[in-house]
């Protein structure tokens, strides 16, 4: 069975309608790719001739009805609720095919109960109090009418939504817009019963990148949004893509295992030859060029919720999604109302198709003594414009390039991958054989003008202390002790030392964890 536009996996729930049908046949159920849907696995043969059946039903888009000769996509999203394995259910099979087939379909595509009138009429009176005062879910309440009664005429929808009470500065972004408007017109359902008893999943904690020990988390979980910030120049694309390649294969990612998983690339479309231009620069196999997909001007202009929402359902094998640039689809990307909105929608999509969404946005270059992008504190706080960024995602990797790198792509790189919970990760990358390969921290490089006492401090503490060797203070490094405590704080958040019960040590192994 298959119930389309039923439940909410966000939520956990559903109409009370399909709620009836999946715990009335109590057998092994999921939720589908999409999020919206339901599917039901049970034992038994279709009554009468065998044929499928395909009806719209009261609380659904519709429902599929079908045996062998069929298939269903398997999205293994278990409903706790239900059994976990297929459990012969001929009556209450039956049951069902007589209860769908008996329903009376209308001629008529717009019928309004006298419930729905009342919502509509309160909403257009101002009266949003249905809604708890969330004006959000008001909003998709009306547009839900509206599809219905204005027979999903996006454009007519549009304008009666801007002339309503509803109408605030938050209307005039077109990409929210747009947005819930495609959601009310594909007829996601809206739910109001905070009582209600919801039906999740098995609650398993599934990630693109595996954890590489007990106290380190895994990179990238399915279901959650994560992103890859650096200044231009640093090789997000490339990286991402790089170990999307590794995962599609299940092959080892730098360390760490993966299960092998498909994968797709939105990159904003900068013409025919100049996206040959750049899939052909990062040097990618043909199988990650055809994972690509361009995404032209006008479909920007719907946003980056209403293009993820309908590239997902189009490819739904695809269970990691990288998002190029997805600071330059917002018109203000340092503007936290803007950032939080568009990171909440893309959080409920990724949970309801259980897919990982990892975007790139931009940090601004930072400048050392000597005049170059270095080393610096490597936070979630870094991430160029607003908080939000960091605050509302999961895993983060930060990139950047280091003092003896001024100029060429084939110097090293300083990657720091920062989790929610476990251990943080900082190493180094580098070209060897062709190849992005982890290498030894390149030792630190005196620039022409003077450096600081803290640079001038970082150098004389690497020259004085060898690999796991307890750092302590002496007069010779050049500093004050207080200077020297300061730069111990800032040099344990870069990854550069350890901290280990109340003393300050240099690494063990090239990748150091903070604690």
């Amino acid at each position: 069975m298959d119930i389309d536009k039923c439940c909410d996996a966000v939520t956990g729930k559903f109409t009370p309608e399909s709620r009836e049908i999946v715990i009335g046949l109590d057998s092994y159920s999921e939720y589908s790719p999409s999020g919206t849907g339901a599917h039901v696995f049970g034992l038994g043969e279709l009554p009468g001739d065998g044929k499928p059946i395909v009806r719209p039903i009261p609380g659904a888009k519709q429902i599929e009805i079908k045996a062998k000769g069929f298939y269903f996509t398997y999205s293994a999203r278990h409903l706790s609720k239900t059994p976990a394995s297929l459990m012969p259910r001929q009556t209450e099979l039956n049951a069902l095919c007589k209860h769908v087939l008996s329903i009376t379909q209308s001629k008529r595509s717009l019928v309004i109960s006298g419930n729905e009138e009342e919502k509509y009429r309160k909403l257009m009176a101002g009266d949003f109090s249905d809604y708890a005062g969330d004006l959000s879910r008001a909003d998709l309440g009306l547009l839900n009418i509206l599809a219905r009664r204005l027979n999903n005429d996006m454009f007519k929808m549009d304008e009666a939504w801007i002339k309503s009470p509803l109408y605030r500065d938050k209307l005039e972004r077109t990409d929210y817009r747009s947005a819930t408007i495609m959601k009310a017109i594909k007829g996601e359902p809206v739910f109001t019963n905070e009582d209600e008893d919801v039906m999740e999943d098995d609650g398993i904690d599934e990630y693109v990148v595996e954890a590489c020990s007990k106290d380190h988390e895994g990179w990238f979980p399915l279901g959650d949004v994560s992103l890859v910030g650096g200044s231009s120049g640093t090789g997000k694309t490339y990286w991402m893509m790089t170990l999307f390649e590794k995962v599609r294969r299940g092959a080892d990612v730098w360390g760490h295992t993966a299960q092998a998983r498909d994968y797709r690339v939105l990159m904003l479309d900068r013409g025919a030859k100049a996206m040959r231009r750049t899939l052909n620069r990062l040097g990618l196999p043909p199988e990650a060029k055809e994972r690509v997909i361009r995404v032209t001007s006008a479909q920007q202009l719907a946003g980056p919720v209403a293009v993820l929402t309908e590239t997902t359902e189009r490819e739904p094998g695809a269970k990691a999604w990288f998002v190029e640039g997805l600071d330059l689809w917002l018109k203000e990307a340092n503007k936290m109302s803007e950032v939080a909105q568009v990171l909440d929608e893309l959080q409920r999509l990724a949970t309801r198709r259980n897919v990982a969404i990892i975007a790139s946005v931009g940090s601004a270059k930072e400048k050392t003594a000597e005049g170059r992008d270095s080393e610096r504190y490597h936070g979630r706080d870094t991430l160029f414009g607003s908080v939000a960024w960091g605050r509302k995602s999961e895993t983060i990797v930060l990139i950047s390039k280091t003092d003896n790198d001024p100029l060429h792509d084939d110097c090293p790189r300083q990657y720091s991958v920062l989790v929610r919970n476990g251990k943080s990760e900082h190493f180094w990358m580098g070209f060897k054989d062709g190849e992005l390969q982890i290498v030894e921290r390149p030792r630190p490089k005196i620039g022409k003008g003077p450096p600081s006492k803290a640079g001038l401090l970082k150098l004389n503490v690497f020259a004085k202390f060898k690999r796991g060797e307890r750092i302590r203070y002496s007069p010779d490094m050049g500093a004050s002790p207080k200077t020297y405590y300061d730069w111990l704080k800032v040099a344990v958040a870069e990854g550069l030392i350890e901290h280990r019960d109340g003393t300050y040590w240099m690494p063990d192994s090239v990748r150091g964890s903070t604690t």
